[in-house]
């Protein structure tokens, strides 16, 4: 008789060795495009859509709502906010129309606009706090230039009451900017700057020529005013001047025509992407050019091809370089909205095949994700609240509700590629399961990509709340809890088959938002659980 052999069994400790768990930390690292896909940096991300790196996990963005219209066919070129002593105030500028959108009867409605004729509707502008109250001046490059005092608006030209200015033609202007409380126009398409008076919103206006500073040539782009250290340590003012061609310019004195004035050095920058794309960072100044978001002191002291490496945005460097040369025929802009300690940027949307796609990032860790479905044409942050103009002529009011405006979208995360800890062997990812800080129910699918080639699976249908929203004119009379704040708590998901095998492994996550309610949902952890087989030869 032939003995055969009998099954082999396994006991705990090798079936422990075979399934192994794996927990992955939420990639608070955020979107990193510049890295090498083999030996991606743990805690970053493929892909990060619709979703906020914070510095504990990673949220779910919110939607927007519909604020205002101002055009049925003309675009929302830009948006105002004047701030004044006691008065906030919001405004659009499209189809040739200043348009008061601060409190709106009817968001489908066009409002009647305050200012009408004008030529052009992208514009720089600046609060400034002169004598006798707080003002709005606002400039485009192509009408007289716009003074709003808090009630009325008045055009500034030579023989305006009760502002006029002398010695130039305002609607020259096309940017505006403060520095030590004089207020400097950038006169489009030359090199000469028109500075005001000391505390003056009119007046003679006196000249300031760059005249054979720039190697580059063009003209000045824009001026922005720039708070460093000096040499003993004292915080000065500096007026940086930049080009159309990415030179600037810094010069550091009282005024132009004060004894204290002198120019401190030209430096080279990279082409800027609009007037108003630039920031205040601290004690630094951070423009949006075509070799990413770079800060003013970097290219003081390095040479222009090695500036990318000093951009905030190098980890997304691949795809902020793409869509700059995609994308040059409108300006950008960069909005700062320090309540939610985010930054976005207005990546604008060009033509009918080109698709929204704001970049956002965390203002504390400098971490990137990226927005789908919001059509950023302009954005402005008023009254502790982010609203952004579109194409279509509306001026949207973002991150409220789940919804943007009345349609759903999906929340995508795809994590670094991960090799589980065997590089070269064979592997199969079986069961995955999250960990969530949330405050409702939503759908969640896990799915895994392997080996460098990323599919994310159709992401699931969206779970309607199952407690009537609290929020006012949106909650049921006698079912909203209109006094409860919402509870914050923990959130695990059940164990769910993945069934990937391979060698490298993204671990992906979509939720599909469509509700009233602004998502509360911010992921955790992931666990999974790893059979390692043999090394492939």
């Amino acid at each position: 008789m032939v003995r055969l052999p009998g099954a082999r069994r396994y006991g705990p400790e090798v079936l422990a060795k075979q399934i192994a768990p794996k927990a992955i930390p939420a990639p608070i690292g955020g979107w990193v495009s510049a890295q090498n896909l083999a030996v991606m940096a743990p805690g970053t991300c493929l892909k990060l859509v619709n979703g906020f790196p914070t510095t504990t996990g990673v949220r779910v963005r919110g939607g927007n709502i519909l604020h205002a219209t101002i055009s049925a066919t003309d675009p929302v070129e830009s948006l105002m906010a004047y701030v004044g002593a006691t008065v906030k105030e919001l405004f659009a500028m499209g189809g040739g129309d200043i348009t008061n959108v601060t409190t709106v009867v009817d968001p489908e409605v066009p409002p009647t606009p305050d200012v009408t004729g004008q030529t052009a509707d992208y514009y720089a502008w600046v609060n400034f706090a002169a004598t006798g109250g707080n003002y709005l001046y606002a400039v485009n490059g192509a009408d007289s230039a716009q003074l709003y005092d808090g009630t009325t608006w008045q055009a500034v030209t030579t023989v305006s009451v009760p502002i006029a200015v002398t010695g130039t033609t305002t609607s020259d202007w096309s940017h505006v900017n403060n520095y030590r409380n004089r207020l400097y126009f950038v006169r489009k398409d030359t090199l000469v700057i028109d500075y005001l008076p000391v505390d003056s919103l009119g007046g003679a206006a006196a000249q300031l020529s760059l005249s054979g500073i720039f190697g580059l040539g063009g003209s000045i782009y824009f001026t922005a005013t720039w708070s460093s250290e000096s040499g003993s340590s004292a915080l000065s003012d500096y007026l940086v001047v930049v080009s159309t061609e990415g030179e600037f310019a810094i010069f550091q004195g009282s005024y132009p025509g004060g004894t204290d004035w002198s120019l401190a050095g030209v430096y080279e920058l990279a082409k800027p992407l609009g007037i108003n794309g630039w920031f205040k960072a601290g004690g630094d100044i951070v423009v949006l050019t075509d070799r990413g978001a770079i800060p003013v002191s970097a290219a003081r002291f390095k040479d222009p091809a090695a500036l990318s490496m000093d951009a905030i945005s190098k980890d997304i460097h691949p795809d902020w370089t793409y869509e700059a040369q995609q994308r040059r025929s409108l300006p950008w802009e960069a909005v700062k909205w320090d309540e939610k300690n985010a930054l976005y940027i207005n990546v604008p949307v060009t033509s009918d095949v080109t698709p929204p796609r704001p970049f956002v990032a965390n203002l504390q860790t400098g971490k990137w994700a990226e927005y789908t479905a919001w059509d950023t044409r302009c954005m402005v942050v008023h009254d502790g609240q982010l609203y952004f103009g579109c194409n279509d002529g509306t001026v949207r009011q973002a991150e409220v509700s789940g919804y943007d405006v009345e349609a759903p979208y999906t929340f995508q995360q795809a994590m670094a590629w991960d090799h589980m800890g065997s590089p070269g062997f064979l592997k199969t990812i079986r069961q995955a399961r999250a960990e969530f800080r949330a405050t409702k129910e939503f759908a969640l699918l896990i799915s895994a990509s392997k080996d460098f080639t990323q599919e994310f699976p159709n992401p699931p249908a969206v779970v309607t709340d199952p407690v009537p929203s609290s929020l006012w004119d949106v909650g049921l009379w006698d079912q909203a809890e209109w006094d409860s704040a919402e509870v914050v708590v923990r959130k695990t998901t059940r164990w769910v088959s993945v069934g990937a095998s391979g060698e490298v492994f993204s671990l992906e996550l979509q939720i599909p938002m469509g509700s009233a309610s602004t998502p509360n949902i911010e992921l955790v952890i992931l666990y999974v659980t790893i059979d390692s087989g043999g090394i492939l030869v």
